[in-house]
């Protein structure tokens, strides 16, 4: 069997939602028989197709932890305790066929959370699409969404003492030569980078 794959393409959510409208009813209006429609049972046409955990951004996450910085009184700092996660965010992926040519795929992911960053939790949709293209050879359209998922970084409060005061300031960046508010600029704000995917895969066997 060889299996052909695209690249995956990146497409705004509106655009993901016009495409799963046309296939949908590409599909439901296909010639199909009444055997061809599986029983509505969500259960039974439920797979899980996908367990992970762990994350892009989670490993971002971590590598923000290494290093540190030393005080103007001489105190060290270590950015591990703040960027350490008691948990690594967790997904599940599900499949649910409606037709044998057509599945929605849905799944979540918990999040993560430390003293300094945030992932939210995520909540993932799409669609599978096969279209045989003969005995041998077919093609899937596959199509996802992800809402939420994005990391944020929070901020340090760091006292400049007569020079600058209290002044909020990005934990990383508080023993650099950068403003305390220029610094701010750097926090990592972040959607994750599969948010919307399209994928279109060609298969022939041989």
């Amino acid at each position: 069997m060889a299996t052909v794959t695209s690249e995956c393409f990146t497409f705004p959510l509106k655009h993901i939602l016009a495409l799963s409208v046309v296939v949908v009813a590409f599909l439901s209006t296909s010639s199909t028989t009444r055997a061809d429609v599986l029983p509505v049972d969500f259960v039974r046409a439920t797979h899980l197709i996908g367990a992970s955990q762990g994350s892009p951004l989670s490993d971002l996450a971590k590598a923000l932890s290494s290093g540190g910085f030393e005080t103007s009184g001489g105190n060290k700092v270590r950015l591990d305790k703040w960027y350490a996660a008691n948990w690594v965010d967790a997904r599940l992926d599900f499949m649910t066929q409606v037709t044998p040519r057509l599945g929605v795929l849905w799944g979540f992911s918990t999040g993560e959370r430390a003293e300094k960053y945030t992932i939210d939790p995520s909540f993932k949709f799409g669609f599978l699409a096969v279209y045989p293209l003969s005995k041998a050879s077919k093609l899937s359209l596959t199509a996802t969404t992800i809402f939420g998922g994005r990391i944020n970084e929070h901020t340090c409060t760091a006292d400049y003492g007569a020079i600058g005061g209290v002044q909020e300031v990005n934990c990383r960046m508080a023993a650099t030569e950068l403003d305390p508010a220029e610094t701010l600029n750097y926090l990592l704000k972040k959607d994750p980078a599969n948010k919307n995917q399209v994928t279109l895969t060609y298969t022939i066997n041989f």
